[in-house]
């Protein structure tokens, strides 16, 4: 994760634009279309396969709505009281003091924060995840649990977050490591891994280590048994 100023949220939003394929999500109060922005916008659309916008009701006006529905790939949403700048694609998320219509713009101070998916996985998804909930404030039927699941990480940190947020065990505090080595030892017990999955001592399960969909459906009802 990194801080980054006006000039490298410009850099980034661009290079987001340029690098999207699978799916794009732009949460946007006010998103006025100059030429140069459709230009840029009509080449990512083009190449992704899904993209949402989000933008603040009554803020869009009728040309430029019109020229996004000529997508068929397009999703708009208009979401009242709408302030959030955040830009996502599959390999990073930026959140943002920045409107996207400004990106190119240098007149404002701006701040941001930068989130890659595969080196910040928990904040990439927990931002997906802010998303959805502006999203479900106002409608129910908005397709975007499918990038919600296309997302599922099936590590062995993600299984203890997901049990520790959810459940108690024993005496140990919750995310304590004494709780990790306690759900290790008994996920060894269920299933057997490879050494190259434990940490060096072979005590405990690697929080990195990917379990697969079915090792962790296995691994997660079997786990939780041992909650008080």
């Amino acid at each position: 994760m990194k801080i980054i100023g006006t000039t490298e949220i410009s850099f980034e939003i661009e290079q987001l634009l340029n690098s999207t394929e699978h799916y794009l999500i732009l949460v946007t109060p006010y998103l006025k279309l100059n030429q140069r922005l459709r230009v840029r916008l009509s080449d990512a659309f083009k190449r992704t396969e899904s993209v949402f916008i989000l933008h603040r009701e009554k803020q869009l006006n009728y040309n430029d709505s019109k020229w996004l529905k000529s997508f068929d790939n397009i999703n708009i949403f208009s979401v009242k009281n709408l302030h959030s700048k955040i830009y996502i694609n599959e390999e990073v998320a930026l959140i943002s003091s920045m409107n996207l219509y400004e990106y190119s713009q240098i007149n404002n101070h701006e701040i941001g924060v930068k989130i890659e998916s595969v080196d910040d996985r928990e904040y990439y998804k927990n931002t997906l995840n802010e998303v959805r909930i502006i999203l479900e404030s106002e409608y129910t039927d908005h397709k975007f649990n499918e990038i919600l699941e296309g997302n599922e990480y099936y590590t062995m940190g993600a299984l203890f977050w997901r049990l520790n947020d959810k459940y108690a065990f024993g005496n140990y505090n919750s995310g304590s490591p004494h709780l990790y080595k306690f759900m290790s030892d008994r996920a060894r017990e269920i299933i057997e891994f490879d050494s190259n999955e434990l940490y060096q001592d072979g005590t405990a399960v690697l929080r990195s280590t990917e379990l697969g969909k079915e090792r962790f459906r296995i691994l997660e009802r079997e786990l939780k048994k041992f909650s008080n």
